[in-house]
């Protein structure tokens, strides 16, 4: 019968498709290695080979990850403690998408109109819709729109620090810990390179989370009782007008900090995240980041969730065989010059022997690095097949016998066979 073949290289494959985490509080780092390489614990992270090679930036700390896989790409001091500044800004946006109500209307208090910095300008007293603060704040940065937000959500600014804290926690954010809702600097307030490119990669499964990163300019509206006051704001993101795809994110400056940018860019269905941090040329060096993805890496896909990939013998069963599925998704970032390296091979756990239930697992589908397994996904059975019995037998012989009498039946009739 058919069969797809067991193991080809897939350089052919790539060219079609394109024209760490925590031991006791600390990040155990694999070494600078010529194989992909995983971080021990939660969360695993994937650092393709090589990963310290790439573009040179100003940046004291920087990274480059591709958004579906969060395979690294590129690291420079991506688990060094640094200031964030507005960079923070990212988690308070989730935690408002994730919590509130954004048709829900927001009042100004005297405590968030005095946050000093940069500013939306908020007055005690206006009522704002969430959805409109949400997008001021992120769009022109604003600490006192922050200071809104967290009082709306949580009721006070410690309580969403709080929840900060514990979000990224969740999100495998362990280098991170905030101290207020907007990022200006205060001692215990950090995070790394690397943490913010997973809250990042986590908000941007949220389409309006994505919607409100990428957006150039918006309209908002403020309420003072009989006043209204609409204003029209730009993002400080100067990346989003001179980079192609470019698709967020978010500015951060302090003193402390210096310039700061994380940033995002798709093109042709594939998204890359970049974070550079303390930057002399935060555009430049996000841009050279970015394009160093999309020039030099491919996200190719192996396999999809139910996809056939292959058909194994069944013993003793109604059929002889059994189409095998894909049980998830199997995508991998290679790089170009690398991809004559990779391999893939199919594993099938012996000859199985009837009954076969659909969803059960026979085998795997294994992507390999220069010799060495990188990925794989479970091969399951797309159907169930039934041990061969004479009764089964007996009654799909009947099934086939009146089945051969209507086609039979049909044709003296002058009818066409059913195809």
């Amino acid at each position: 019968m058919p069969r797809r073949t067991l193991t080809y290289w897939v350089a052919g494959l790539v060219a079609a498709f394109v024209g760490a985490v925590s031991l006791c509080g600390a990040y155990i780092l694999p070494a600078t290695a010529r194989l992909y390489t995983r971080t021990r614990g939660y969360p695993e992270v994937v650092y393709a080979p090589y990963y310290t090679e790439g573009p040179r930036v100003t940046a004291a700390s920087a990274v480059l990850i591709e958004s579906v896989t969060g395979t690294v790409l590129y690291g420079k001091n991506e688990n060094v403690r640094m200031h964030p500044a507005s960079t923070t800004k990212i988690m308070t946006a989730i935690l408002a998408i994730e919590l509130g109500d954004m048709d829900s209307e927001v009042v100004v208090s005297a405590n968030a109109a005095g946050v000093p910095g940069s500013s939306l300008w908020l007055r005690k007293g206006q009522k704002i819709r969430l959805d409109d603060l949400v997008r001021g704040t992120m769009l022109r940065s604003g600490n006192d729109g922050c200071v809104a937000i967290a009082e709306h959500i949580a009721g006070s600014v410690p309580n969403f620090v709080r929840m900060m804290n514990i979000k990224a926690q969740k999100i495998g954010a362990l280098h991170t810990r905030f101290s207020n809702p907007h990022g200006l600097t205060e001692p215990n307030h950090y995070s790394t390179a690397l943490d913010l490119a997973l809250m990042t990669r986590y908000g941007l499964q949220y389409p309006l989370f994505a919607d409100i990163v990428s957006t150039r300019e918006a309209d908002i509206e403020l309420t003072q009782g009989e006043q209204v006051e609409r204003r029209r704001l730009a993002n400080t993101n100067a990346l989003l007008w001179s980079f192609e795809g470019a698709d967020g994110v978010k500015t951060g400056t302090t003193a402390a900090a210096g310039y700061c940018l994380v940033a995002s860019a798709t093109r042709s269905g594939v998204q890359f995240i970049s974070v550079v941090l303390d930057s002399a040329a935060r555009w430049s060096d996000s841009a050279k980041l970015l394009d160093y993805g999309f020039n030099q890496h491919a996200l190719v896909t192996f396999a999809s969730r139910g996809q056939e990939v292959t058909r194994t013998r069944v013993e003793s069963g109604m059929s002889g065989e059994v189409a095998l599925a894909a049980a998830d998704d199997l995508r991998i970032v290679v790089r170009k010059d690398l991809a004559h390296l990779v391999e893939e091979r199919i594993l099938i756990d012996g000859v199985p022997r009837a009954p076969v239930r659909r969803g059960e697992t026979l085998g795997r589908l294994v992507v390999l690095f220069d010799k060495d397994e990188m990925a794989s996904v479970d091969l399951v059975a797309a159907s169930d097949v039934p041990r061969r019995s004479l009764p089964r037998v007996f009654l799909e012989n009947l099934k086939d016998i009146a089945r051969r009498a209507g086609v039979a039946m049909r044709r003296s009739n002058g009818e066409r066979p059913q195809r």
